[in-house]
């Protein structure tokens, strides 16, 4: 068989049924279109330049003071994941087309970017974990040693994120066919509800459980005006919205994703509008890693006096150059 799928969906567009509605296949296709369009046009290189911005000011300013916090550190690891899973998006590029590849190729792909889902989620967990108990007195607590040993603590959550990685993807369940090719997304469609189930629950319910039970002691902190709390919330605001944004759009991307999976076991032909929602929210996805990097120059301060600066030399050298041949002319 040339496109095993072994949870029995298939995608409309490529695989035209006997009922299959050409006109609605042809509309869908026209919509993830202009989708594409606007998000490769306009959120892509947005999120680019701001991920560059944030990465060489950031390593600029440690250079310069030879110094570096753990909100700066984090920060860049978050800008490094977030500017991956954006070059991950370029696998989309050919919609309302797929890729064509084998089995093997697919479950590798899918292996690094669930490294790249897993680690971002995970860093920004332990953002927050460190935005609540940063000053706490204990030396000793886990708090403590993730600002003093970053580089460890960085390592051990990639080590974690490769192992839920593993983990996810060992649920596959396209092992018997590696050398077939298939149709393939980053959450391939042939996988089998296992991989759904296991990637909701380790990559959104648990981290989103935890973030909650965070953001209620963050917020129990502010009411009971504990020392430092309310200025550390002002000063790491783009953490929080980081947060709420990989929620928002995971949210919608993990309900497609139960979708898809409830599709599978009831055995249901999957519609053209389905399709096109559930690539929608693929680019989704890909766009909260945008939306995150916009935020570091726009709202991070040391990232925005940067910028700033730089925009006003850039004005100073415009201004004067055009002074300059204004003098010449007359």
């Amino acid at each position: 068989m040339d496109h095993p799928y072994m949870s029995g969906l298939l995608y409309p567009s490529q695989h035209l049924g006997p009922n299959a509605d050409i006109e609605e296949i042809i509309a869908s296709q026209n919509i993830i279109s202009r989708v594409m369009h606007s998000y490769f046009g306009v959120l892509v290189p947005l999120g680019f330049l701001a991920g560059i911005v944030s990465v060489v000011t950031i390593i600029w300013n440690k250079v310069k003071h030879q110094t570096m916090g753990h909100l700066d550190f984090y920060l860049l690891n978050l800008s490094i994941t977030d500017l991956t899973i954006i070059l991950y998006s370029f696998t989309a590029i050919t919609r309302p087309n797929y890729m064509n590849i084998t089995n093997l190729s697919c479950g590798v792909l899918a292996t690094f970017f669930n490294l790249s889902y897993f680690y971002s989620q995970i860093l920004l967990l332990l953002m927050l974990l460190l935005l609540v108990f940063v000053n706490e007195s204990n030396t000793n607590s886990l708090v403590a040693k993730a600002t003093q040993h970053r580089k460890v603590c960085a390592c051990i959550m990639l080590l974690i994120s490769l192992i839920l990685s593993k983990l996810v993807v060992s649920q596959l369940g396209t092992y018997k066919d590696l050398n077939s090719t298939i149709h393939c997304q980053l959450d391939p469609l042939n996988a089998q509800p296992e991989y759904d189930f296991v990637k909701f629950s380790l990559g959104f319910c648990l981290p989103s459980f935890l973030i909650l039970i965070l953001f209620v002691m963050l917020l129990v902190r502010l009411v009971t005006g504990v020392s430092g709390v309310k200025e550390r919330v002002k000063e790491q605001v783009v953490v929080l919205l980081n947060i709420s944004v990989v929620f928002a759009v995971r949210l919608f991307y993990n309900i497609m994703l139960i979708r898809r999976t409830q599709l599978k076991l009831q055995g249901v032909y999957l519609h053209p509008r389905e399709e096109l929602i559930l690539n929608i929210a693929e680019l989704v996805l890909f766009s909260g890693s945008c939306l995150g990097l916009m935020s570091i120059p726009t709202l991070y301060k040391p990232c925005r006096i940067r910028v700033w600066g730089a925009l006003q030399f850039i004005k100073k050298k415009c201004g004067g150059t055009q002074t300059s041949m204004s003098v010449e002319m007359k």
